[in-house]
């Protein structure tokens, strides 16, 4: 019969069966070449489109391995499977044919002889561990018997008196063992017990004390199966950190590099404009100054004429054309500041989120905009040196240039929402009214508040005051996001078992939508929604999808799949609204998509920035009854607010009201507003004036 570890490495993890064709992956896993090669194509349809290798996880430990070019031919066939499984074979077979005697101790085939049998511990031992055993001070006054060479694998140890008699028996008063006829004749009186149910109070205790090793190993192999798994959950989220790592790195870096060439160029067009502007006005400063010289040496050698009828005949023409020059003496700063390009750079040193997360596919700010956004003008203003020949426009030295200041009219902005702190509940801890790690939060019918706790792996509900009512556990699970559905019941999605499952508000049962890493289903679900029909929109931050699915988990639609440049980039948390149109956060794009019910693309707003209608790291959505949409810009410690059309319209609340990465947000009919901050491990609940604007 196969022992448990046997059947144990034996065993394909895929197909729970005995491995066939081996093929170890480089993480030392084996796993049938048929089951594998399944695996690998089933991983690499859902591999995200932006990743530039095909990679697939180990179905044991999850970490991450490229996929062969070949198939699984490329990788090393488990030669070890094949020696245990020939190993297992041969022992079958010398087990059904003969019984084999070995040492009780070491092991050894009968082939190395038997020397002695202890009757204490009940095995026939072979010269080498006798030895052993008499050396030692516990086992040295055990009762031992010699082994006969010509004793067979399948003979009993005989009595020394009556040799065709069984030693069965113990003869503790003589410390001899003997058979049936010893017990007859001359041991008659004496204290004599059966060595196989011999049951001494050293030997009961002992075999106590083996039932309560064999409890311990038991604990023991459990806490290390326990402890394996976590190895290997750890080994894959240290992957996927050091992929995520690369991945933005090498944005930043890209994208560096392109701000550097954009910023040099606008350098040399600043210069070349200086430089042009300074070679005319050389120019013209170059006639004037040969006027003015020529005017010079006429006054000079009519100075030097000593007849003064010629003077005076020259005089009055040549001080006409002295006094009718005058110089004005303004000078221009601008030709000498430093391009507003360098003050621009120079200014946000170190802001390196000004220009990494930028927007690639967004407007790039060219040096004016730069001038008009940080209040410099583009036209030369200032002191410049003017000369002027009067009645001559064209000996004009210099044209003044101006600056005008725009007088842009005062917008008169219609009232929009505005936030009344109801109640603040939270506070980091495992009881009532505290909290960890509140990722998910909804409102269920009746408006009571229902927080998904990731860190505590439980739910709990409050009153919208901030009234605690109950708390439900959650075993084994780690909810991350919620979505509300009928009858009191709300779907989350499970870190742990990653699979959906609905909890039923009112008693309390909790089953699964899907099941784990199937090709139909989503294999990592995070962000969850659901529409009027019954159907879920969840999104995957691992493959970076974001998937239309049937009530029942089965995929449907990949959102945004028409156009393969529309690629996300850690798509996080999702909301439907009345006409169930689906909204994505595409965190790590920095923008929010739209789609319809059918998932077809809509439109999308925000980008990178700190600015109004800019957004960084978006992450929780919710929309109200009249369409606005409220934004939790994590990046930024604010809540913002977009028209149905994606306009930017206000700030909600910042940082100045205690808010911090804003993750979840939940809205409520009667305009309850109520934000999660994780990193805080709290819960601010709003009362919204719905003051909404009628032109949006």
């Amino acid at each position: 019969m196969e022992s448990p570890l046997t059947s144990e490495l034996l065993q394909c993890a895929i197909c729970l069966g005995e491995l066939e064709d081996a093929f170890a992956l480089p993480c030392l896993h084996s796993f049938c070449s048929q089951c594998l090669q399944g695996h690998i194509s089933v991983s690499q349809k859902k591999v995200s489109k932006t990743l530039k290798l095909k990679r697939f996880p180990c179905p044991t430990c999850r970490v991450w391995i490229n996929s062969p070019g070949s198939g699984v031919l490329d990788f090393t066939k488990d030669f070890r499977v094949v020696k245990l499984k020939d190993a297992l074979k041969e022992w079958k077979k010398k087990g059904s044919s003969e019984k084999i005697l070995t040492c009780g101790l070491c092991e050894k085939d009968f082939s190395n002889p038997l020397d002695h049998y202890c009757a204490d511990c009940q095995k026939y031992l072979c010269s080498m561990c006798c030895t052993y055993h008499n050396s030692h001070s516990v086992l040295s006054n055990h009762i031992m018997f010699p082994v006969s060479s010509g004793q067979g694998k399948n003979e009993s140890i005989k009595c020394s008196v009556h040799l065709d008699e069984q030693m069965k028996y113990h003869c503790e008063t003589c410390s001899l063992g003997i058979c049936v006829k010893c017990i007859m004749d001359e041991h008659g009186n004496h204290k004599v017990i059966n060595h196989q149910y011999g049951s001494n109070p050293q030997k009961v205790e002992m075999r106590n004390s083996m039932s309560q090793l064999q409890t311990q190993l038991s604990l023991l192999n459990e806490v290390m199966f326990n402890l394996t798994s976590i190895e290997g959950h750890i080994r894959s989220q240290h992957e996927q950190t050091k992929l995520q790592i690369r991945k933005h790195s090498n944005k930043m870096i890209n994208h560096v590099y392109q701000e550097q060439s954009r910023l040099l160029k606008e350098t040399d067009v600043d210069y070349q404009q200086k430089y042009d502007d300074l070679s005319r006005r050389k120019e013209n400063c170059k006639g004037f100054i040969h006027h003015l010289t020529n005017l010079q040496s006429k006054l000079e050698s009519l100075l030097r004429v000593p007849d003064i009828n010629t003077v005076l005949d020259n005089f009055q023409s040549l001080l006409k054309d002295t006094q009718d020059t005058e110089t004005v003496e303004i000078y221009t700063q601008e030709l000498v500041d430093i391009p507003k390009c360098a003050q621009y750079m120079s200014s946000n040193v170190g802001k390196l989120g000004h220009i990494i997360y930028g927007d690639q596919t967004t407007f790039k700010p060219t040096c004016t905009d730069l001038h008009k956004r940080y209040g410099h003008s583009d036209e030369i203003s200032g002191r410049i040196y003017e000369y002027r020949v009067k009645g001559r426009q064209d000996m004009k030295l210099f044209h003044g240039r101006t600056s005008p200041i725009a007088n842009h009219p005062v917008d008169h902005k219609p009232s929009y929402p505005v936030a009344k702190l109801l109640c603040h509940i939270g506070g980091k801890g495992t009881k009532q009214y505290q909290l960890s790690l509140p990722y998910g939060i909804t409102f269920s019918a009746d408006e009571k508040l229902v927080v998904a706790e990731n860190g505590n792996g439980r739910i709990q509900m409050y009153t919208k005051e901030g009234v605690f009512l109950k708390m439900v556990p959650l075993p084994r699970c780690c909810p991350r996001s919620l979505s509300l559905l009928k009858d009191q019941k709300v779907v989350f999605t499970d870190e742990n078992e990653k699979c959906l499952k609905i909890i039923n508000l009112e008693t309390f049962e909790i089953s699964s939508i899907t099941n784990r890493y199937t090709e139909r289903t989503v294999s990592f679900p995070f962000g969850v929604a659901s529409l009027c029909d019954g159907r879920f929109v969840i999104s995957d931050m691992i493959y970076e999808t974001v998937t239309l699915t049937s009530s029942t988990g089965v995929i449907e639609k990949q959102l945004g799949e028409e156009d393969p440049s529309n690629v996300y980039d850690n798509p996080s948390y999702l909301a439907t609204d009345s006409e169930d149109n689906i909204f994505v956060s595409d965190s790590g794009n920095h923008k929010i998509k739209v789609y319809n019910k059918y998932g077809m693309f809509l439109f999308q707003f925000g980008n990178d920035g700190v600015k109004e209608g800019q957004l960084r790291y978006p992450k929780g959505i919710a929309v109200d009854n009249n369409g606005l949409i409220y934004v939790a810009d994590a990046g930024n410690d604010r809540v913002v607010v977009f028209s149905r059309l994606g306009f930017f319209l206000s700030v909600l609340v910042d940082r100045k009201y205690g808010i911090e990465r804003p993750t979840g947000l939940a809205y409520s009919p009667t305009g309850l507003l109520a934000v999660s901050m994780p990193d805080k491990h709290e819960i601010f609940v709003y009362q919204l004036d719905n003051s909404i604007p009628s032109q949006f």
